[in-house]
């Protein structure tokens, strides 16, 4: 027997809504700003995964030196997610969803990478209705951590089992999938083949649909 869903966690950029970031921008600044330190990160990873492992290697020689990397290097990330808050828009009905879902008694959470400020200004914008948004600065450990997943349930009083994490990259799937949650691809940046390596329960060509599926499934 399948066990009813009490709670649903999403991705915020990319899954509820469109907002350019200068992710290309973004990483450039920090990796130019890594060399100014004299440290070249590993080219193949994320952003925040550059900044923690540039901050480290100077953490080992300079404790002043890493802090004030870390700072500008934080800074450079919240400026241009700032900057893309004015553009930013929300999917279709993705603003209805989060209400339905809470009308019917399910609870909402939002689990992002990006700064707590910018998110909280395109909710706004947006009238996103959910009842946990934890972000990069309130986590100490972001997707694909699962840590990042399981604070938002605790908070929620949520178990894992009976939660689904939906998100429109395979980073969101494979932090549900390692947090024992359902998972659900979002084909709103990405494509299913994008999505066959980490198996997603379900495939979604918007958050709306998650509702139908619920529904039926749940």
């Amino acid at each position: 027997m399948t066990k009813k869903i009490d709670a649903v966690l999403f991705d915020f950029d990319g899954t509820l809504v469109n907002i350019k970031i200068d992710f290309v921008r973004m990483r450039q600044d920090v990796l130019s700003l890594g060399v100014e330190y004299g440290v070249s990160p590993k080219s193949d990873i994320y952003v925040l995964e550059a900044i923690d492992e540039i901050f480290n290697t100077l953490l080992a020689k300079d404790e002043i030196l890493a802090s004030k990397f870390k700072k500008k290097a934080e800074q450079i990330l919240i400026d241009i997610e700032l900057d893309a808050v004015p553009t930013s828009i929300c999917y279709p009905n993705a603003d209805k969803t989060l209400e339905i879902l809470k009308n019917k008694g399910i609870k909402v959470g939002i689990v992002t990478r990006n700064c707590r400020l910018a998110v909280l200004k395109t909710s706004e914008k947006a009238g996103f209705i959910y009842d946990v948004l934890l972000t990069r600065d309130d986590v100490q450990k972001v997707k694909p951590d699962p840590q990042h997943l399981w604070d938002a349930l605790n908070l929620l009083e949520a178990d894992r089992e009976s939660s689904i994490m939906v998100g429109d990259h395979p980073m969101d799937i494979l932090a549900g999938k390692k947090a024992g949650m359902k998972t659900a691809a979002v084909l709103t940046t990405k494509t299913e083949d994008d999505f066959k390596s980490v198996e997603p329960d379900i495939v979604l060509n918007n958050v709306s649909e998650i509702l139908k599926i619920l529904d039926a499934r749940y």
